[in-house]
């Protein structure tokens, strides 16, 4: 055990006798390190341009509603008449199976060059989050 660090342990009092673990607590010499507060001005201007665009984006998704509704019944519509037609339906799985074979390799090539990228992504968040003490607890 190191100078810097110290080790306390409090053992819980239980009336009935159950074998739990102790809780560790690790306890620094170094001072408390402040953290940084985010930029209140810009988070401030975010929040700002957020309000003024939110009538805007609504606008957009009550304009395109009536639009992707009648693109979903079209596709269903389309479905269902070729799904009486045996002809139709064999041609529509041929041409399935061809796209996925076709697309296989391609699918490979993209987790062969993004997947190291992903992986270290994902490393440098988590070891953020253990920096910052920001894990929870599973």
């Amino acid at each position: 055990m190191t100078a810097l660090r110290k080790i306390l342990v409090e053992e819980e009092v239980v009336a009935a006798p159950v074998a739990r673990a102790p809780k560790l607590y690790v306890v620094t010499n170094a001072a408390p390190v402040e953290t940084a507060a985010p930029e209140a001005a810009s988070s401030a201007f975010k929040n700002i341009l957020l309000f003024f665009a939110a009538p805007f984006l609504g606008l957009a998704y009550i304009i395109a509603l009536p639009v992707v509704g009648l693109a979903v019944v079209a596709v269903l519509l389309a479905r269902l008449a070729a799904a009486r037609f045996p002809v139709i339906r064999h041609a529509a799985l041929v041409l399935r199976n061809i796209a996925l074979t076709v697309a296989a390799p391609l699918v490979g090539l993209l987790y062969v060059a993004f997947f190291p990228f992903i992986g270290l992504a994902a490393l440098a968040w988590l070891g953020t989050r253990a920096v910052t003490g920001n894990a929870r607890a599973a």
